[in-house]
C-alpha cells in the first residue's frame, strides 16, 4: 500500500471509529468493497442505525477530500489504483 492508500484507510478509521486490519485493507480494491466492509463492521460493532446510503455518502466525501477528486468519479465500481490513481 502506498502513502495515499494508508492515509485514506486512516481517515476512514478515524471518521467511523473503526480499525481496518492491514490484511483486510489490502483486499479493499474498489469503493464498493470498502463501503461493504465498513457497513459490515459498523453492524458487527452494533452501531446504532447504520444506514448504508449515509455511509456511502460519508465515504465518498472522505475519498474526495483525501484524494482531491470529483465526487462523480467515486462510484462503487471505481478501483482505487486503476481508476482513482491511488498509490
Amino acid at each position: 500500500m502506498g502513502l495515499d492508500s494508508v492515509e485514506l484507510v486512516m481517515s476512514v478509521e478515524e471518521h467511523f471509529g473503526i480499525t481496518i486490519p492491514d490484511h483486510d485493507a489490502s483486499t479493499l480494491t474498489t469503493v464498493g468493497k470498502l463501503h461493504y466492509w465498513v457497513v459490515n463492521e459498523l453492524q458487527r460493532l452494533k452501531r446504532p442505525e447504520v444506514d448504508s446510503t449515509v455511509v456511502f455518502q460519508e465515504l465518498r466525501q472522505l475519498i474526495c477530500d483525501q484524494l482531491g477528486i470529483a465526487p462523480d468519479r467515486v462510484i462503487p465500481e471505481a478501483r482505487f489504483v486503476q481508476d482513482l490513481h491511488v498509490d
